[in-house]
């Protein structure tokens, strides 16, 4: 009987997580939360879902991340990250809004991004010598 292909769950690479800490940290200055009323799942109030689908809507438009993977961050269903989205976009109808929400793309875009990892070549085994064709 073969062996059925495990499948694994993608790593996120750290430089992403570092992405979506500093849209979570942009919004709540912005909004006046902190991070743990963000990160926290069963603060419900209108305010803070609404800053909430912000973050996601920033990490997605400025990071290009996908709505699974916010999903993951954000520890909701990739279908409430679309959701989000279409929320953020009907309300940049309002000017005011729509400024606000260019003035957070602005500031992220220019914010440090941390240094992607580098890879380091693999080293040669010693004590294994090479057979001459």
């Amino acid at each position: 009987m073969p062996c059925k292909k495990r499948r694994h769950k993608k790593h996120t690479p750290a430089h992403q997580f570092h992405q979506v800490d500093l849209v979570v940290a942009t919004v709540c200055l912005e909004f006046g939360l902190t991070e743990t009323d963000m990160k926290n799942p069963k603060q419900q109030d209108r305010h803070l879902r609404f800053a909430r689908q912000v973050a996601m809507y920033l990490a997605n438009v400025l990071y290009e991340m996908n709505h699974s993977l916010l999903g993951e961050r954000f520890d909701k269903d990739r279908s409430t990250v679309s959701h989000a989205c279409k929320v953020v976009e009907e309300s940049r109808e309002d000017p005011v809004f729509d400024l606000k929400i260019i003035k957070l793309e602005n500031f992220l875009r220019q914010a440090p991004q941390p240094p992607l990892p580098s890879v380091k070549p693999r080293r040669k085994m010693s004590g294994i010598s090479e057979v001459a064709a």
